[in-house]
């Protein structure tokens, strides 16, 4: 996937093409613009309130509680972005995007993600501060004590509801690839057990046990994550086959052959090297003869020249490493944790769903 700017029409390919267009503007100036008016539209419910049918720009704000005329700009500016339609001289209706992935009720809506952009509207401020100083802003010990992502002196905002807000975010976002996530996790014949290392919310888990039937299911995550995560699990539906266990996976027992499958997705990217090579020797011991264990995570490029293919590995690294203090892995430094624990790595798997993102797999030999 390539970010940035689209032409639409020759003469705008050609002005791309030549240098005649200021992208530098285009990446800030109107980025920004356009990331918060988004943001704006979904925290007021502007999809919501298009849902059922298209309705004018008042309607839209009886509905959101919103002034009548700022309510018109907004719905305009959503329209000029193509995420709302016309529908008539006076009416909006959603476009395809709009209702798959922002309304309430949807099977693939992406809400809780898109609403916790505001958190990490704030963690990209510390990127000046981190670039001088090389201190990361440690978002989960902020986000678990309970504070808001600006916790400047001399007073931090409380915020009790951001741990759960995190979460929600986290989970909506697994819902974007769950279903491919179940069905190329190489998940050995007769398996029965299944742990997902730091996955709270459990969606990953849940569509593996979902696809397959015989699996038994436990996420192991820190206390503040299985807390505001419990209901997401419960949400599931699948009862005691897929349970919470709260403990720190670099320092719980794991045990000793006892898991078919160890899956860690999006974990390794809060990690140093040393401590996802100490992981991966714990997952090895803990591991059935057969098993897989799955590091499922965005890839960081090796090279000047991979950072052009690896565009969201690149840009999430530098996202990671300042906010949380480790970052995304380059693929052979994946392989090499699985290596040095004795496991046998597999061909990686790129995830579609997630462009950047691969399963990098390695199996206890039998």
């Amino acid at each position: 996937m390539r970010l940035g700017v689209v032409p639409e029409t020759p003469v705008e390919w050609l002005a791309l093409r030549f240098g005649r267009i200021p992208t530098p503007l285009v990446d800030t100036h109107l980025a920004v613009a356009w990331g918060r008016t988004l943001l704006v539209a979904t925290r007021t419910g502007v999809f919501d309130a298009l849902a059922r049918k298209p309705a004018s720009a008042a309607e839209v704000a009886a509905a959101c509680g919103t002034a009548a005329a700022p309510t018109r700009r907004l719905l305009d500016a959503l329209t000029g972005m193509g995420t709302l339609l016309p529908a008539g001289r006076e009416h909006y209706r959603l476009g395809r995007g709009a209702r798959r992935w922002l309304v309430r009720g949807s099977p693939d809506e992406v809400i809780d993600k898109v609403l916790f952009a505001y958190d990490e509207w704030r963690f990209v401020e510390h990127y000046e501060q981190y670039l001088h100083s090389g201190e990361p802003l440690g978002m989960h010990a902020l986000l678990s004590d309970g504070l808001g992502p600006d916790p400047a002196p001399p007073e931090p905002v409380r915020d009790p509801d951001a741990y759960d807000r995190y979460q929600r975010g986290l989970h909506a976002l697994a819902g974007v690839s769950s279903d491919e996530v179940a069905r190329r996790t190489p998940v050995p014949r007769g398996a029965r057990r299944l742990l997902d290392i730091g996955g709270a919310h459990g969606r990953f888990a849940a569509a593996l046990l979902r696809r397959h039937q015989h699996l038994q299911g436990t996420v192991l995550d820190l206390a503040p994550a299985v807390a505001a995560s419990a209901t997401l699990l419960a949400r599931e539906g699948l009862g005691s086959r897929l349970r919470h266990r709260v403990g720190d996976a670099l320092e719980v027992d794991l045990g000793e052959g006892t898991w078919d499958v160890v899956l860690a997705s999006q974990f390794t990217h809060h990690l140093d090297e040393e401590t996802n090579r100490e992981l991966a020797r714990r997952v090895a011991r803990a591991l059935r003869p057969g098993g897989v264990y799955v590091i499922q995570d965005l890839v960081r490029p090796a090279t000047p020249q991979e950072a052009r293919r690896l565009r969201l590995g690149a840009l999430l690294d530098l996202y990671f490493a300042a906010s949380s203090g480790a970052g995304t892995s380059t693929l052979t430094a994946m392989v090499a944790w699985l290596t040095q624990a004795g496991l046998v790595p597999q061909r990686p798997r790129w995830l579609r769903t997630l462009p950047g993102m691969a399963q990098v797999i390695g199996r206890r030999r039998p």
